[in-house]
């Protein structure tokens, strides 16, 4: 196998057929290893990251049979090079891009590559990865100390073939009461639509969902995922691309002709993802966001989808559906060899430091949700 590492954006914008090529002949591949997610990516975040994506080729006929798409960056202004997926920060699934029957022969040409022919870094932070990557299953070479980390949990519905099938086994509390609010908005609004947006109104989709998603993250007195501009170009951008692909979902809910309710969905390879919503905090008692939720999930299985992927987070609301669960894992690597595993013991200490500050965050973030949200009088609560 022969690894060729691509460096420039010139040299990256010209593998955009073979990477488009190589994401279709694999099963396993989610919207965040696509090109089109990771070039958008690249547009709005590289700044002064350095690209390290490492293209492997059979060298009988120079077919691309994987990708590992890296780049290589001073963490944090610090004198630690560090080593991370194209994608990190707002991907929920990232890895290695490879031909199934070639997995492992890939996994291990990237360790070798790490091991001994790439010696400029430090630390290699291998994040969001499923816990069927052969990078989680398979041990790197001694030349590599490496770290384990489990990081969140994903849960997942597998879906029937009807949405009766998916409804039955959930009991019949929430059955009744998604019919119950259902009816409740009839009875309150004028108009009430359930629509999936089309590149007409798909503006003012982003822009319902940029706004509702803060306005709860606002009442929190905190930032929100979606508060930094950077991020909402890159989401804005990207959906218009997604829309085109026929991989964007957006679901919208109107009430008397305005969005009260967003889901961003994609759907890629025969699954469901749903990476973010958003709902009118004015609204919670009518639990709109857990309408179009089922709404969303309704139309993944009349699709013929297979999964519907909540992706990261263990919020409460993903639960009230029964899913399965799984969890990303984290792979550090450092460098056995001296001066380079003092810095990546550093690396690994900095990491430790930023994981329990993560913590802390996230459950002030869930604290003051509870303090701020009340749930519905029935229990049933919203996304």
């Amino acid at each position: 196998m022969r690894v060729v590492a691509v460096r420039t954006e010139e040299e990256f914008s010209r593998i955009a057929p073979e990477w488009q090529a190589l994401q279709e002949r694999c099963p396993d591949t989610t919207p965040f290893q696509t090109w089109e997610w990771n070039a958008t990516w690249v547009k709005h975040f590289r700044r002064r990251k350095r690209l390290r994506v490492l293209l492997f080729r059979r060298e009988a006929d120079n077919t691309l049979c994987g990708i590992a798409p890296l780049y290589i960056d001073w963490h944090r202004g610090s004198p630690i090079l560090s080593l991370k997926w194209l994608g990190t920060g707002v991907s929920d699934y990232l890895g290695l891009l490879a031909l199934p029957d070639e997995l492992e022969t890939v996994t291990s040409a990237f360790y070798h590559y790490l091991s001994h022919s790439y010696k400029h870094w430090h630390i290699a932070d291998l994040q969001q990865l499923p816990p069927i990557s052969t990078l989680v299953c398979l041990p790197p070479p001694t030349h590599l100390k490496s770290r384990k980390v489990e990081l969140e949990t994903c849960p997942y519905l597998t879906l029937p073939e009807t949405w009766e099938e998916l409804l039955a086994p959930l009991g019949k509390k929430l059955r009744s009461n998604i019919g119950y609010y259902d009816r409740l908005l009839k009875r309150t609004f004028t108009e009430v639509d359930f629509l999936l947006s089309e590149k007409s109104h798909l503006e003012a989709g982003m822009n319902a969902l940029f706004d509702l998603h803060q306005q709860r993250w606002h009442a929190r007195w905190l930032p929100g995922v979606l508060g930094n501009p950077r991020v909402q170009a890159f989401h804005r951008e990207l959906a218009h691309i997604f829309l085109e692909r026929g991989w964007l979902r957006l679901h919208l809910l109107k009430l008397d002709g305005h969005i009260q309710s967003v889901l961003y969905c994609f759907a890629y390879h025969g699954k469901t993802y749903y990476y973010l919503g958003g709902f009118s905090p004015a609204l919670h008692k009518f639990s709109i966001g857990t309408l179009l939720n089922a709404r969303a999930i309704q139309h993944a299985v009349e699709e013929g989808h297979t999964v519907f992927d909540f992706l990261r987070g263990n919020e409460e609301y993903k639960y009230r559906w029964k899913p399965e669960v799984q969890s990303n894992q984290q792979i550090l690597l450092t460098r056995a060899e001296f001066p380079a595993r003092i810095a990546g013991q550093a690396g690994l200490a900095v990491h430790q430091v930023e994981r329990y500050l993560e913590h802390k965050a996230k459950a002030f973030a869930a604290k003051q949700g509870r303090k701020k949200e009340k749930p519905p009088s029935d229990n049933v609560s919203t996304p």
